[in-house]
């Protein structure tokens, strides 16, 4: 159910979905939504298949500070956890027991995590959970921190109106110290953070966005088992 298209009385679920991204610099080739889209369409596909869940409208702005001069439209890391918090302390009102806060953009992940552990040890309601759609394995597979083999895949599954895959660079490298010394402007090569050739597969994306799928499932199962009992 989405919640922006509910009235007040419709309101039933226990469990919202949160999908939260960035609108930041993809490399040439990619869109500066992609975290926000993958995150929104994964939402999407979950609130359809599981029961009692609430859809929120989409985060589209994260913390992008990362990504240095190169294009992006963000909140600095204090802001973004007080808006997270006040959103998440604000859905008591819905009824609501749980919120999943489904991440799809790196630099969001430590500062959610944070806001998650403020909610669940000082509210009552509502207990939170943080998935961090890339965590998954298939990015240390491909070497993908931002924009590589997997990210590309997932857009061309998903959006491939949106992938322009003349602009990917021949071959790509990074610095170790990227995102944690360096930008990805100072240690990536346009924008882009992983190594070698960049592999656009429809079949890769639409695997890791069944993955992604089914590591929310599983996090609602988890939190569903906690706030019933």
């Amino acid at each position: 159910m989405k919640l922006a298209e509910l009235t007040k009385e419709s309101l039933k679920a226990s469990i919202g979905l949160l999908p939260i991204g960035s609108v930041e610099q993809h490399g040439p080739h990619l869109p500066m939504g992609t975290d926000s889209i993958v995150a929104e369409s994964v939402a999407q596909e979950v609130d359809k298949l599981e029961r009692d869940t609430l859809l929120f409208p989409t985060v589209y702005y994260g913390c992008s500070i990362e990504h240095g001069n190169l294009p992006h439209v963000s909140v600095n890391d204090l802001n973004f956890m007080s808006f997270v918090y006040d959103l998440l302390d604000s859905t008591k009102r819905l009824g609501i027991k749980g919120v999943i806060l489904i991440n799809g953009h790196g630099g969001n992940s430590e500062l959610l995590q944070v806001v998650s552990r403020r909610v669940n040890f000082t509210l009552m309601r509502p207990k939170v959970k943080v998935v961090n759609l890339l965590s998954l394995e298939e990015f240390k597979r491909f070497d993908d921190l931002h924009a590589g083999t997997v990210e590309t895949s997932l857009m061309k599954f998903l959006r491939p109106e949106l992938v322009k895959e003349d602009k990917i660079p021949v071959t790509t490298d990074y610095s170790e110290h990227t995102f944690s010394l360096l930008t990805s402007e100072k240690g990536g090569t346009d924008g882009i953070v992983t190594k070698g050739t960049i592999e656009v597969n429809v079949e890769i994306g639409k695997r890791v966005f069944e993955e992604m799928i089914s590591l929310v499932r599983k996090e609602i199962s988890t939190l569903r088992s906690v706030i019933n009992e």
